[in-house]
């Protein structure tokens, strides 16, 4: 059983005494845990750390950033909205960039420190759970939850600090409420609510916190559930006042979720994917092989009830929950393991069914306590192992039980050895994406992230055929990241990068810069590099004009900001409405993999319509007309294209030119009923009124 005797005195609350705390094996889970990720010490900044240090603008400013760090979202300077409040982890990054400018590998000495001291606290509170217990019970599963390479993302990549605060804030507040909850001292209470409200502020996942510690309660201290939930409510207040501040600092509690495929791909089928992801989560804990970084578009690809593993997933489900309901009204181990992992995993799933978004890794990193418990229960249950032998020394004790001990090293070296190997791929962005290529080949994230470090090392590169082999090898998984997901607007950009930089050739790189602004009208790098080309190639207008679309687009894109700036003094332009000039003609050369030569024609009918409608808008119908009949060209049955070069046709006061297009368009296309309309209109135009109620007639007719 779970439940605990109270460790109090004979007498009153003011005799309240406790035991002493044994801090040997805790100190010692610690230094294993630094041991693990000592290896990180020397890495560079990964994957989001750009986005939530280096590129953010209030963490580079030190101490002065602190105030609009407390105001914005986490990805403000991404130009999202996601609903992220999550300052305090980016105060911490401000700070250290303050005292140290921007060092990765204090960043990560402090990450590793941050994962040592929850493994401190972690076997702290599983001594005090299970007090009843022999201490090697709770220095085991400690020892498995920090060697557990599901965990190598949250501690390697900076950015997850969000995570760590967060665990470590809820750990510690559950051991303090647990070891003091018969105290009348206020002093650990006041610290425990001061510690959950700066877990909130890390990350949202504390919140439960909440459901944690009633249930630790009402499974460790004989406490029914209404008792236990009233120990709660002051921390639940907690909650709300996070909210409080969220809502007033950020003017939002959910944000905004993009229309991202790539990142929020199961919208539409929330529930079939999350049982998926929640096999594919279950797995992890048991194998951790293959680690990845990415999980995106298409890489679990969408669930369907068809799908044998959505199935998996459900039977999973409904057989620990089971279990959880079971253990609730016997208190038992099991039951409390299971509860830990549901909780603590509600916030992952929360993600897929409430937003339609992807799995990670770290999704487990709290949920995987609840399975180390589990683990050692089921081992010891199994082995026929009695742990109720409290007065043993843990080596005696170790000594005593050596079956179990072996398969726990075993199980503890296995994982080890995963946990510092996988640290090695996060040592950077390259090594990471080439580590995990040929895991996550299924992913357009993970293609895409891996051409463009490599056009990076291209655009580096010195020597030109070093550069040709790097631009070679980075184009098909350029090209896979755009099959894979046509509408991928970062994909087209870092092509567009490519043929812009690394081999230029200016009218494939202007074609790709449009493919992404189609693809991802709000990414605004598309249009910055639009403005550095045509600046480079002397069209001014075109490149104010880019210049400012970015602007629009993204109010803190700095870069854009600078070049607007520098051309504006040099050419006194100043251009927002676009004006004109491109050259349609555009040709195009991608290599696929394999080596095919895959050759893409100008610009697509939509294009040349939208150039030639922008033209006509402002009174320059003349290159409207040619624009429209190229939409033409390339898309005979465009027949909106048709109606608007007859209109420009009809504001030149060409009307038999008008009457002509209108024509062959019916000729084409078939009759049209805004073409009868607008043709019954030009002949009251040239007064021959029989025709135009000849074809009044027409229209009506079609109207019916």
């Amino acid at each position: 059983m779970a439940k605990q005797q109270p460790k109090k005195s004979a007498g009153n609350k003011k005799n309240f005494v406790l035991q002493k705390i044994d801090y040997r094996w805790p100190t010692l889970i610690a230094i294993i845990a630094f041991a693990l990720y000592a290896n990180t010490i020397t890495h560079d900044y990964a994957l989001d750390d750009w986005g939530a240090i280096t590129n953010n603008q209030f963490v580079q400013e030190g101490f002065k950033g602190i105030p609009q760090l407390l105001k914005v979202d986490l990805w403000h300077f991404g130009n999202l909205t996601l609903g992220y409040y999550r300052p305090l982890s980016l105060i911490t990054f401000a700070i250290e960039h303050e005292l140290f400018d921007n060092s990765p590998h204090i960043s990560h000495f402090i990450n590793i420190l941050l994962f040592s001291f929850t493994g401190f606290m972690l076997c702290l509170l599983l001594m005090e759970l299970f007090s009843g217990y022999n201490t090697s019970f709770a220095f085991l599963i400690s020892l498995l939850f920090i060697a557990h390479p599901i965990h190598t993302e949250v501690v390697a990549n900076l950015k997850s600090r969000d995570e760590l605060m967060s665990f470590l804030g809820v750990v510690s507040v559950l051991f303090i409420m647990f070891r003091y909850s018969e105290s009348t001292k206020k002093k650990y209470f006041i610290a425990s609510l001061v510690i959950y409200y700066l877990a909130m502020l890390s990350k949202e996942t504390a919140m439960t916190g909440v459901v944690l510690l009633p249930a630790t309660l009402y499974f460790f201290k004989q406490k029914n559930i209404p008792e236990s939930i009233k120990k709660a409510v002051p921390f639940a207040l907690a909650v709300l006042l996070y909210y409080f501040q969220k809502y007033k600092m950020m003017g939002t509690l959910t944000g905004q979720v993009p229309n991202d495929i790539v990142n929020y791909p199961y919208i539409n089928t929330k529930i079939s994917s999350s049982l998926i992801i929640f096999s594919h989560c279950i797995k992890l804990l048991f194998l951790p092989h293959p680690l990845m970084y990415d999980y995106s578009y298409n890489q679990i690809p969408i669930g369907t009830w068809s799908n044998p593993l959505t199935w998996v997933g459900l039977l999973l489900f409904v057989v620990l929950g089971f279990y959880a309901v079971h253990g609730i009204i016997r208190k038992t181990v099991w039951g409390f393991a299971t509860v830990f992992f549901f909780v603590t995993f509600i916030p992952a799933i929360g993600f897929v069914l409430i937003r339609g978004g992807i799995m990670a890794e770290r999704f487990l990193y709290s949920a995987s306590l609840g399975f180390c418990i589990a683990l050692i229960y089921f081992l010891a249950k199994l082995l026929k192992i009695d742990f109720t032998d409290k007065e043993l020394q843990l080596p005696v004790w170790m000594k005593k039980n050596l079956k179990l001990v072996s398969i726990v090293t075993i199980v503890f070296l296995a994982y080890s050895f995963k946990t510092i190997d996988r640290n090695k791929a996060w040592k950077d962005n390259f090594t990471l994406f080439s580590t995990d290529i040929s895991a996550v080949n299924n992913s357009c994230q993970t293609n895409k992230h891996y051409g463009s470090e490599v056009i990076n090392k291209a655009i580096a590169e010195k020597d030109t055929k070093k550069k040709m082999e790097y631009f070679n090898e980075a184009i098909p998984y350029l090209w896979k990241a755009v099959t894979i997901h046509p509408k991928f607007g970062e994909a087209w950009c870092t092509l567009g990068v490519a043929y812009q930089v690394v081999k230029p050739i200016a009218d494939s790189a202007i074609y790709f810069y449009h493919k992404a602004i189609e693809s991802s009208p709000g990414y605004a790098i598309s249009y910055g590099n639009l403005g550095i080309l045509y600046q480079g190639m002397n069209k001014y207008a075109l490149a104010s004009y880019y210049y400012n679309k970015a602007i629009e687009i993204s109010p803190t894109f700095l870069d854009a900001q600078n070049n607007a700036d520098a051309l504006r003094k040099a050419t006194k332009l100043d251009i927002h409405a676009y004006p004109g000039g491109e050259d349609p003609k555009l040709a195009v050369s991608i290599q696929r993999q394999g080596g095919e030569i895959f050759v893409e024609p100008g610009h697509d009918a939509q294009y040349y319509f939208k150039t030639g409608t922008d033209y006509a808008t402002r009174g320059n119908y003349n290159n409207a007309i040619a624009n429209l009949q190229k939409a033409i060209e390339v898309d005979p049955k465009y027949s909106d294209a048709y109606i608007n070069i007859a209109n420009c046709y009809g504001m030149l006061k060409n009307y038999q030119a008008a009457i002509e297009t209108y024509n062959k368009l019916i000729n084409s296309i078939g009759p049209n009923a805004r073409a009868y309309e607008n043709m019954a209109v030009t002949f009251d135009l040239m007064g021959n009124d029989e025709q135009a109620d000849i074809y009044k007639k027409k229209a009506k007719e079609l109207a019916k």
